[in-house]
Formats: structure tokens, sequence, C-alpha cells
């Protein structure tokens, strides 16, 4: 199986979980990068090699899984992946976007890029990333850009879910709310693996912490006008993957800001005190 997205939505607790399954075996890495590895030859594709992602050291497993979130944003990647296998189940995890690009921000600021490359995030937000772009590379953007850049357009999902229902069935994308994964693994996890025509878990699933995200730095906090400009990224998206997905989002930050149960200055406060960005 996929784990195609997406980022900073658990993906990696969620690798953990799943390779807990006796089923399931690890991969040689969690994240294989494989379909957005754009120093390969896509005109005339080798997958030799990613074959060793489907083999593990479990005599009992029947499948491994490749955790990239990535993927699911990449232009290519999941008509790549088709190419390879039209039959692998394919995992796609969500979480509210606005908190998601919070986090993405975060770790762009505190490990990914150098210091001199670093974006405050009200500047990262307002890099625009039009709907119509998901699926394609937007001119003039590089591969690092799209890494980087696409903190905003990693959150429509709605596009992206789109996008990949051209790809696969329908059937074959199975979603998981990364909230409600949160607050039952076992239960999330019990409920994929069967969608998977898998057996139950031999043994109960140990709860995996999440990955922590970074605190302590230094950076300019979260403003009002900064979550105002992602509600208005979302603002169509969201309904449209709610649509789509069957997800319910109601709880959603975006859904709850869009409906003024919060407020934009609300959020950025929350956001910025658990970076230890406010005092």
């Amino acid at each position: 199986m996929v784990v195609a997205g997406v980022q900073k939505a658990g993906t990696s607790t969620l690798y953990r979980v799943l390779v807990a399954h006796q089923s399931i075996a690890r991969a040689p890495q969690k994240e294989w990068h494989f379909f957005d590895d754009e120093s390969r030859d896509w005109d005339d594709p080798d997958f030799t090699g990613y074959e060793v992602a489907r083999r593990g050291p479990r005599a009992r497993a029947t499948m491994s899984v490749d955790a990239s979130p990535s993927y699911l944003f990449w232009p290519g990647a999941l008509e790549r992946i088709r190419a390879w296998n039209p039959d692998v189940p394919v995992v796609l995890c969500f979480r509210d976007p606005v908190d998601r690009a919070f986090s993405h921000w975060v770790m762009n600021h505190t490990r990914r890029l150098s210091p001199e490359e670093r974006l405050s995030f009200a500047d990262t937000v307002r890099i625009g990333y039009d709907p119509a772009w998901i699926g394609r590379r937007p001119e003039g953007w590089s591969d690092k850009d799209l890494r980087t850049r696409s903190v905003v357009g990693r959150g429509l999902y709605g596009a992206q879910l789109a996008h990949a229902r051209t790809v696969f069935p329908q059937e074959q994308l199975l979603l998981v709310d990364f909230h409600e994964f949160v607050r039952d693994q076992h239960a999330t996890a019990e409920r994929l693996v069967s969608r998977l025509g898998l057996e139950p878990y031999q043994k109960p699933v140990e709860p995996q912490a999440r990955s922590a995200s970074q605190t302590g730095f230094e950076a300019a906090a979260p403003t009002a006008e900064d979550i105002e400009v992602l509600l208005a990224a979302y603002a169509e998206d969201l309904p449209l993957f709610s649509r789509l997905s069957g997800i319910d989002t109601s709880s959603w930050t975006t859904a709850r800001l869009l409906r003024g149960e919060l407020t934009p200055a609300e959020v950025a406060e929350r956001l910025g005190r658990k970076a230890g960005l406010l005092g």
C-alpha cells in the first residue's frame, strides 16, 4: 500500500501503527520518495528498484507500506503510482488545513530551510496557490519550490482529492481523519486494515506518540490577518473536500472559522502559544 498524504497529518504515526500489524512489513525506509524523484526517467520508468519495498522480513507479511506524504500533492506522482500498480491501495490522511499549514511552516522554519531561506509565517501564507495548479507544476516552480513554498497549496484537499479520483477509483482511496486517528489510534487502524482485506490485529495497537512540533524558536507569531489569508484560500475548497470525502469537518478549525465560531485572532493566539512564540 501507499500512504500518499497529507504532509503534517500524522503519516509517520500512521506508518508505525500499520507496520505493527502482523501482515504488514516495514519498507526499507518510511518515506521512500520514489514517485516524486525527478531524477528518474519517467518517460521510460524502471520500477525494479522499488520492488524491494514490497518484500519484508516477516514471513507472514502480504504487503508493505511506503509512506511518502508528498505523493498526493506532487505533480505526476499519483499517475506514476498507477503505472507501477493500478490496484495498489492508496491511503490519505487529512487534517484541518489551517492547523496543517502552521505545522508545515514550523517544520520548514526549524528543520528544513537554512536561516537565510526561512520566511515568516506571514510571508509563507501569502504565497498563493491556485487550485487549478493541482496535478501539474506551476510555471517557473522548481522542485525545491514545490517542497518548501507549497504550504498553502497542500491544504487544498478538495482539489487534490478531485484530482486523485481522476487517477484511481474512489474505492481504492482509503481516507483517514487525522483528528479521529489522534483520538483512537486502535479503532482507526482496525477500520483501515479491515478495508485492506486483512485480519484484525493479533495484539492491541500500542499507542504511538505523535511526532512533536518544534517549540521555543525565534520567529514572529501568527497574526489574525495571517489566519484570514489562509481562511480565504480554503473557504471554497473545504466544502468541496467535505462533499467528496464524506469526512465530517464541522469541528475542524477552518470550518469553525467559516461559521464564525472562532475568530482569526483566537486561532492565531492558540497557534502562537503552541509553538512557544507568545508568552
